[in-house]
């Protein structure tokens, strides 16, 4: 399972001006797992102990919060505004405000991860600490694009801006949202038993472009 954001080339066809980029609250949905209900469906299973049992729902409830916190990006892009390529002031205005959105769930799925207790595996903790890693080289782009969008002044200066957009946005259409938790067994058969993994996996996120032909 690859659950990625890919708005990338209609975010092309839209501006036509240089750019080419393009839930639920993770902390309040944590805990959706049943440790219980997951100890009794495996009673009559050859041979876990109940300490092998213990350790396999802490993995499953970590990976649950995990996947939680990651689908605040995917919830923060089905609510990005349209991009209004109309003039060169439009589109950077309105790419502003996208970026804004795009900050907001960067930032929120970070703050998810950081609130994960302890990975239950050394290899887990890794994952998650490139997650953070990446996510935050993200943000930080954005952030740096988005000022350069505000600051802008003139035709010239806007075109020049928008095209600075084109980094971040392709950064978050490339990302796997659970980049290394197929190389990690325990992560992979976890993933199949977290209620907010099998949601993301099902999430399908889809930016509004306005192609400046609706008419509204």
């Amino acid at each position: 399972m690859r659950p990625r954001i890919s708005v990338l080339a209609a975010m092309t066809m839209a501006l036509g001006l240089g750019l080419a980029g393009c839930g639920q609250d993770g902390r309040g949905q944590q805990g959706t797992v049943q440790p219980g209900a997951e100890q009794q469906q495996r009673a009559e299973g050859p041979g876990m102990t109940e300490r092998e049992i213990r350790h396999e729902d802490a993995i499953t409830t970590w990976t649950d919060g995990y996947c939680a916190a990651t689908t605040e990006l995917v919830t923060a892009f089905s609510a990005m505004p349209a991009i209004d390529p109309s003039t060169p002031e439009q589109a950077s205005r309105t790419s502003s405000e996208l970026l804004g959105v795009m900050i907001g769930g960067l930032d929120r799925t970070v703050g998810g991860l950081d609130q994960l207790e302890p990975a239950p595996l050394a290899e887990a903790e890794t994952v998650k600490n490139e997650a953070v890693a990446t996510f935050t080289g993200i943000r930080d782009r954005a952030v740096g694009a988005k000022q350069q969008l505000d600051a802008a002044s003139g035709e010239e200066a806007h075109r020049a801006a928008i095209t600075a957009v084109r980094a971040p946005l392709e950064d978050v259409g490339k990302l796997n949202l659970l980049a290394g938790f197929d190389e990690i067994p325990a992560l992979r058969d976890a993933m199949v038993r977290a209620p907010s993994c099998q949601k993301l996996a099902a999430e399908d996120s889809s930016p509004k472009i306005d192609n400046g032909q609706s008419g509204g």
